[in-house]
């Protein structure tokens, strides 16, 4: 708060990755319970990619019990290959893009009960 800027992050996670965004704003207190705020950047980190891909021994599908046991045996070739790609996106910086025009622009009102 004390620099007046505000960073709302969102983060995305499946079994094989992890990314996320995030938006940083400056934000202007107009009176006690109005506060104008502005999105100057957005912000996209690499993808977090896992080098290992955790799935369970046993699904439910439609009611049908069906082991995943054959599908973790033939994915070893497969991990390997992600293993190399991860080391080699982890490294990248994250990718900065800045947030043009007049609809960055908003407010929050605060109010109490």
């Amino acid at each position: 708060m004390s620099s007046l800027t505000i960073e709302n992050s969102t983060t995305l996670s499946s079994p094989v990755a992890t990314s996320s965004f995030s938006a940083t704003a400056v934000f202007e207190v107009q009176s006690p319970s109005r506060i104008q705020v502005e999105f100057k950047e957005g912000t996209f980190k690499p993808p977090e990619i896992k080098s290992k891909i955790d799935l369970p021994e046993n699904m439910d599908f439609f009611g049908q019990n069906i082991s995943l046991s054959p599908l973790q045996q033939s994915l070893g070739p497969l991990e390997n290959a992600v293993a190399g790609i991860a080391r080699t996106i982890s490294g990248q910086p994250p990718l900065k893009v800045p947030i043009p025009g007049e609809r960055t622009k908003s407010w929050l009102i605060t109010t109490y009960l």
